[in-house]
């Protein structure tokens, strides 16, 4: 029994053999018939929706030329003048309070960040101005740094 078990199982391992490089080759063959339009075969439902529009949809991707530009005006609230306050745009330095209120130019996307971490003091900043398109942050959006960076958030435009 023990030598006939074994010649049995021999034979499966052939026919599996067989049936693994069959399939292989009719995978390879299907993927070649795959690289020639006309004889491509549409077998996802995404690849047939590729390329029909979408009705009065808001597309998630805008035009990638152009990107919306703006300004937001920020003014220090609570004192005069503190030269040491840096503000950043995306994590690079853009401006310093020499004046009691900064023009800071922004596209969609960027990120305002105060740093207020020179002075021991709370000091609370207010966007007094945004060109018009800029829905965030909105005009009197005010923020407070105590020894800290704080952030005005994303830049978002209509």
């Amino acid at each position: 029994m023990g030598r006939r078990f074994f010649k049995h199982l021999e034979r499966w391992e052939k026919r599996l053999q067989v049936f693994v490089v069959v399939l292989f080759s009719l995978l390879v063959i299907l993927q070649m018939f795959m690289t020639k339009d006309p004889l491509r075969l549409y077998l996802s439902f995404a690849e047939q929706m590729e390329g029909i529009p979408l009705a009065n949809q808001d597309l998630a991707v805008t035009n990638l030329g152009q990107k919306e530009v703006g300004e937001v005006k920020i003014k220090i609230d609570s004192y005069f003048i503190l030269s040491q306050v840096i503000v950043y745009v995306n994590g690079k330095e853009t401006a310093s309070f020499q004046e009691r209120e900064i023009l800071l130019p922004v596209k969609v996307g960027d990120e305002i960040m105060i740093d207020g971490t020179a002075y021991p003091y709370p000091i609370t900043f207010k966007v007094s101005a945004v060109s018009r398109g800029v829905c965030w942050p909105p005009v009197n959006y005010r923020v407070t740094t105590d020894t800290s960076r704080v952030s005005l958030g994303k830049v978002r435009i209509k």
